[in-house]
């Protein structure tokens, strides 16, 4: 690869972290994430922008795990990171929709005691 192109490449990696990490740093002040889900975000911003930062860092992972084009290493590794991004959110909605089954049943319970003692006290009124 031309050096020109390499160095190119390695501008765009540097300014999509950037971006990426000012961006979930504007939402969480606009509150549209909630800090523990923009830690993760903030992680890969940092991981992309370090990669992209230290491209012989990246050569050298690549040759340790057999990968012979280190880009594909790191994408690899995004790719992962994507993986497990959605695992800790469907184990978040998991919980969430546990939490709100409780609570709907809950709210059935003191709507039917709200009702059953509402009856109760218009039969002592009409008495």
């Amino acid at each position: 690869m031309e050096n020109g192109t390499s160095y190119s490449v390695q501008l765009m990696g540097i300014a999509f972290s950037l971006v990426m990490m000012i961006s979930v740093f504007m939402m969480v002040r606009a509150r549209m994430i909630r800090e523990k889900y923009s830690l993760v975000w903030f992680l890969i911003g940092l991981f992309t922008l370090f990669m992209s930062m230290f491209t012989d860092l990246m050569e050298w992972f690549s040759q340790l795990i057999g990968v012979y084009y280190a880009p594909s290493a790191f994408f690899a590794i995004l790719i992962v990171c994507a993986y497990l991004l959605l695992l800790h959110m469907s184990v978040s909605i998991s919980s969430l929709k546990m939490h709100n089954k409780a609570l709907t049943q809950e709210l059935g319970l003191a709507k039917l005691k709200l009702e059953e003692l509402e009856k109760k006290v218009n039969g002592e009124e009409l008495q």
